[in-house]
């Protein structure tokens, strides 16, 4: 083990996996329990930075993945988390070779990709990859709040459901960055009045698209507009 790889794993909390589950062809269920209390300042939408490639010798990029939170049990004190392996990259040959009863090793929760809690509405939008995420934020709007979403992907067999019961986001069949498909969508169901929230993950090129469309074409201010970009093509390691 290198002195890197040394330093990161002697800073790191630990975990064990206690679930694994395909739940479609591209996507793995991992369920966590926790050792320690690193979640008790959690806030519903932050992500983890975990160790994918401690057992090579690799560089910094490839040795940690950053994976949403799917839902956080306080009580059991265990965390699910939500793995796509459409890249076929480290994480994806790290998911597909752990077992139950590994350890896992990671730093956070942290993020601010988190829910608004001043909004009355949350219109979410992202592909297969923010899926988790925002399932996360769309549990944590509140009872009184209004929320809806559109999720995008290649395939309908690559959409999967929540871990609870609160599931309202719409599903697009559409090849990578459909924005204008999104746009049109979001123009025939209309944008909510009043104080709205809208968040935007998934691959960049899409965040931007819809930013600058609800900046744009709605005049949302920024604070109104949460983006977070999980992925770019051909670079690794992208949160």
């Amino acid at each position: 083990m290198s002195i890197l790889q040394s330093i990161i794993y002697k800073m790191s909390h630990t975990a064990v996996v206690i679930h694994k589950e395909k739940i479609t062809h591209s996507t793995y269920h991992i369920r966590i329990k926790l050792k320690t209390d690193s979640f008790k300042n959690y806030i519903p939408g932050q992500h983890l930075r975990i160790i994918v490639g401690l057992v090579d010798n690799s560089s910094l990029s490839n040795m940690v993945r950053t994976y949403s939170v799917w839902r956080y049990d306080e009580l059991r004190n265990e965390a699910d988390i939500a793995i796509c392996i459409f890249s076929n990259g480290q994480g994806a040959k790290w998911v597909q070779t752990l077992e139950k009863g590994d350890t896992i090793y990671f730093r956070g929760p942290e993020g601010k990709f988190t829910i608004n809690p001043d909004a009355d509405n949350h219109l979410f939008y992202g592909d297969i990859s923010s899926l988790a995420h925002l399932y996360e934020l769309n549990r944590n709007t509140g009872i009184s709040k209004k929320a809806s979403g559109i999720i995008y992907s290649s395939a309908k067999t690559h959409y999967f459901d929540d871990l609870s019961s609160k599931r309202n986001f719409g599903f697009l069949e559409a090849p990578e960055n459909p924005a204008d498909d999104i746009i049109t969508e979001i123009s025939w169901n209309g944008i909510p009045k009043g104080n709205t929230t809208v968040y935007i993950a998934g691959e960049t090129a899409f965040c931007v698209a819809l930013h600058n469309y609800f900046k744009k074409e709605h005049g949302f201010l920024p604070k109104q507009i949460k983006t977070k970009p999980f992925w770019h093509p051909n670079k690794k390691g992208l949160e």
